[in-house]
């Protein structure tokens, strides 16, 4: 079995926490350097990545950091890169966030 084979394995198998629309904020530094943030909605996440749902994309490789329950001041950070970004529909783009 080639490596990629194996890989697409191991994704199916990781086991996936439905978030059921958990709000989730998204920050990062834009061209200017300048930070840049938005609420997006979680679907589900993975040991390796997580699925989130926004009305705009985010360019492919954009280095993030991730917060759950924005609102709350206990919440830690996840350090993330955008891996895939399709639109969904009309009014939403889904992206494929790779935990670093």
């Amino acid at each position: 079995m080639e490596n990629t084979e194996l890989e697409q394995l191991d994704r199916r198998r990781s086991m996936r926490l439905d978030l059921e629309n958990e709000p989730v904020q998204l920050t990062w530094k834009d061209g200017e350097g300048e930070d840049q943030s938005i609420e997006a909605t979680c679907i589900d996440i993975s040991r390796r990545g997580m699925l989130v749902k926004h009305s705009n994309d985010l360019q492919i490789g954009t280095k993030l950091k991730i917060q759950f329950s924005a609102g709350h001041s206990d919440t830690s950070e996840m350090k993330a890169k955008v891996a895939r970004c399709h639109r969904k529909n009309f009014s939403s783009y889904h992206m494929f966030l790779l935990l670093l």
